[in-house]
């Protein structure tokens, strides 16, 4: 194991406590995940006994938890308090931890594909998985207790675009020298090398575990960054905006750029609630894509011929995703409510040689095969709600004294659908992702709570008089 890459693991928790000893609490914790996310070394791991192992995304959310919840409480009564979850949010995360319990427990047994082996699962391996379901969980509940209002949802925006401006340095390193920061910074590289090879030249990849997840965080960031250029018109806004889609365009992803053409006009120029009906839809969209996918609205072949008249082997890399989709959906469906479990269980091997014979790119294909359908509504549908629950609350109409709070929560929205979309093809589910739907659903809640309390009070005092000097916090 790399020193530098271990040292850096095990030094971050001191760093949190730096952050927040100085910061906010809402500041620290952000920049805690984030600059965790973004620095930390991919693939090296604390391994510890009966406890799941400790990585770049476990190491942050459970230092940032500890001073919120442990270390830092004692200045809790000085913030106002986040709206409660609700039933339904309830519901779905004890979904989310009770899943791992049911899948262990309906996989007792082991598996033999001819030299190829796979261990049953045992409760104790249920329990550890239940473990790491909440400690990947411990960004979207952050989320929402710290980013539940909109100073907080402009924060996270701000935070983005300033993060990844930072990370464009090493980026365009990359992309004149090749990816090598890992190699150089840690030791080792971190992925396949072919990867980052798209069209005569280089993708990046930094500390990050693919250049694809590079790609989709700098078209978050550039959404946010359009964002607060339409809140703030200034010369280095709209300049920053600019870099930021130059930047996107050099990553070489297909994905990014169309999500990016998709969002980037209606953050610009849509109303908010324009831009939550439309991530409705492409949320929805992505979320029923595994029975879509079964019926003739899904015009597979056809989008498998138009990717072939654009770039032969892109059109073939989608055909053979497609194909390993059809294979591993029929393999889920042998389990389908709660799965196979992990160790490759819900995968093929090849029985004379015992190499992996089926590869998993989508995550939905990964949770319907490992947890099933009841894991797969669980996680999605925890996702998914956030986007909802911000259409039911925000109001319709103009509303010019809370815009760009409006702004800000409609770009969220996109970001997040825009992420749900980018499952169906990929796994980049991260903290970001998690984080984000916290903050989306905590200012939601806020929203809504805020409309019901309106609507109880008298109509005389629904609306202050002009210079009643009585400050507000939204």
């Amino acid at each position: 194991m790399p020193l530098l890459a271990l040292t850096m693991l095990l030094i971050w928790p001191v760093v949190v406590g730096i952050l927040f000893s100085r910061k906010d609490r809402a500041t620290a914790m952000i920049w805690s995940i984030f600059a965790g996310y973004l620095i930390l070394p991919q693939l090296v791991e604390i391994d510890l006994p009966a406890f799941p192992s400790l990585n770049k995304h476990i190491i942050p959310a459970i230092a940032a938890g500890v001073m919120v919840w442990f270390v830092t409480k004692d200045r809790a009564p000085q913030e106002p308090a986040s709206p409660p979850f609700g039933r339904w949010v309830v519901l779905l995360l004890g979904m989310n931890l009770v899943s791992p319990i049911l899948t262990a427990l309906t996989n007792p047994d082991g598996l033999v594909d001819g030299v190829n082996y796979r261990p049953p699962m045992a409760i104790t391996h249920g329990i550890s998985n239940l473990i790491q379901q909440f400690l990947l969980l411990l960004p979207f509940l952050m989320g929402y207790k710290l980013l539940w209002n909109a100073r907080g949802a402009e924060l996270w925006i701000r935070a983005l675009v300033l993060g990844v401006l930072c990370y464009t340095v090493p980026m365009l390193i990359e992309l004149r020298m090749s990816p090598q920061m890992n190699v150089w910074v840690y030791g080792y590289f971190q992925h396949d090398f072919i990867q980052t090879m798209r069209y005569g030249g280089f993708r990046p990849i930094v500390f990050l575990e693919h250049p694809l997840w590079v790609a989709l965080m700098t078209m978050t960031a550039f959404l946010s960054a359009i964002a607060v250029a339409r809140n703030d018109f200034t010369r280095r806004n709209l300049l920053i905006a600019v870099y930021l889609g130059c930047i996107l365009f050099l990553c070489k992803s297909a994905g990014a750029l169309l999500q990016a053409i998709m969002a980037a006009p209606l953050v610009l120029l849509a109303r908010p609630r324009g831009m939550v009906l439309v991530a409705v839809i492409v949320g929805t969209l992505a979320f029923s894509y595994p029975i879509l996918r079964t019926t003739p609205w899904m015009p597979l072949q056809g989008i498998v011929d138009l990717a072939m008249s654009i770039s032969p082997d892109r059109g073939g890399s989608l055909a053979f995703r497609l194909m390993n989709e059809e294979v591993l959906l029929r393999r889920a469906m042998e389990r389908p409510f709660f799965g196979w479990g992990d160790w490759g269980r819900s995968l093929f091997y090849d029985p004379y040689s015992g190499r992996l014979a089926s590869v998993p790119d989508g995550v939905w294909v990964i949770w319907l095969g490992a947890r099933g359908i009841f894991g797969y509504l669980a996680q999605f549908l925890l996702l998914l709600t956030p986007i909802y629950a911000l259409l039911r609350a925000i109001p319709r109409g103009r509303q010019p004294g809370r815009e760009k709070e409006l702004v800000f929560l409609g770009t969220l929205s996109l970001m997040l659908a825009m992420n749900l979309l980018d499952l169906i093809p990929n796994a980049t589910i991260t903290p970001l992702t998690w984080l984000t739907a916290g903050a989306l659903l905590g200012n939601a809640h806020r929203l809504r709570q805020g409309a019901a309390e309106a609507a109880d009070l008298p109509a005389e005092r629904r609306i202050l008089p002009k210079k009643a000097g009585i400050p507000t916090v939204l």
